[in-house]
């Protein structure tokens, strides 16, 4: 029988499930609404209904699962399994969710950072399929990712690694939670992209529809900007311009510490498609070396929210599908 891996994906809405097969295609992802207000034993119950739902969907015999991989935002402990801390369950700090997790379902479990996890999802099955070395900047409220070398998500000495959305590209620039100033995440995101625009509207007042837009709704966001931008509008184009610079400035530095072969975009800001891509390139041709040609090609994600659940379960078949194999 066809051996599987089952991921789930934890979120303060809703959890995924999907699984992925030794051939690493993957399943239909499915969720089930997260418990409000959560105990730690609620999250977990969930998560051991969905696994049984994917064995009573697939049909299948439990010996032909290997293992479950969970994702979940962080910070966590990957090695020791543990959640430090939920911004949005507070009931789970430092909880050893990989732990009770096997335990609810009777298999091996591993725990994985759900943008790790997503950016594995994409390696394997989706816009990083076919290589070995791959980036995921992922564009939303911030800037996370993932980094994939050699087949493998990369951590860090201490867990700290992969941070993409706290790479310095502006020494001495606008100021980020984490303590650091000029954080892509600054000026990357979805969020702060919206937020400089406002600061910028009340304190130059430009010629815009985005002035207009301001005054009458009190707000601004990233989805506005792009299409004013589109719509001719010069100062939504300047603030779309800006952003794209200083986010192939950070593409730049991840091929120069990496050389991965593809640096895959994801989040809500890449709904806007080529029109956030074409910038990036342009961008990145120019602030790139001359010395050498650089060979990394850049592209946006292909599996959109079912990332998570997909890419924990892949992360779940690098830990317990090998040992399979050598087995058998």
């Amino acid at each position: 029988m066809t051996k599987v891996c089952i991921g789930i994906d934890l979120g303060g809405t809703f959890v995924k499930f999907g699984l992925v097969d030794e051939t690493r295609r993957a399943g239909k992802v499915f969720s089930l609404p997260t418990p409000p207000n959560p105990q730690p034993e609620d999250v977990v119950a969930v998560m051991a209904d969905g696994v049984e739902k994917i064995i009573a969907d697939h049909s299948l015999a439990r010996e032909d699962i290997l293992g479950v991989g969970v994702g979940a935002p962080g910070p966590l402990s990957v090695k020791r399994g543990i959640l430090l801390q939920l911004p949005n369950m507070q009931t789970m700090r430092n909880y050893p969710l990989r732990d009770r997790v096997s335990e609810a379902v009777g298999f091996p479990a591993t725990l994985e950072n759900d943008a790790n996890a997503a950016a594995y999802a994409e390696y394997l099955c989706g816009a990083g399929q076919g290589t070995r070395d791959m980036v995921m900047f992922t564009l939303g409220t911030g800037v996370g990712g993932g980094i994939i070398l050699d087949g493998k998500v990369l951590h860090g000495a201490n867990e700290m690694g992969g941070e993409i959305g706290h790479i310095i590209v502006q020494p001495g620039g606008r100021p980020c939670p984490c303590g650091q100033k000029g954080c892509l995440e600054q000026y990357g995101s979805a969020m702060n992209l919206a937020k400089y625009a406002s600061r910028r509207i009340r304190e130059e007042k430009p010629v815009s529809r985005l002035t207009e837009i301001l005054k009458q709704n009190g707000e601004i966001d990233a989805k506005t900007i792009h299409a004013a931008g589109r719509d001719g509008d010069a100062f939504a184009r300047e603030l779309w311009e800006e952003m794209a610079m200083y986010l192939a400035v950070g593409c730049v530095s991840i091929c120069r510490l990496f050389d991965p072969d593809r640096i895959v975009f994801a989040g809500g800001m890449t709904r806007a498609g080529e029109d956030l891509l074409e910038p990036i390139r342009r961008h990145f041709q120019r602030e790139d070396w001359t010395m050498l040609e650089t060979k990394t090609t850049l592209a946006i994600a292909a599996l959109g929210a079912d990332a998570g659940a997909i890419g924990a379960a892949g992360v779940a078949w690098n830990a317990f599908g090998t040992k399979s194999s050598s087995s058998s």
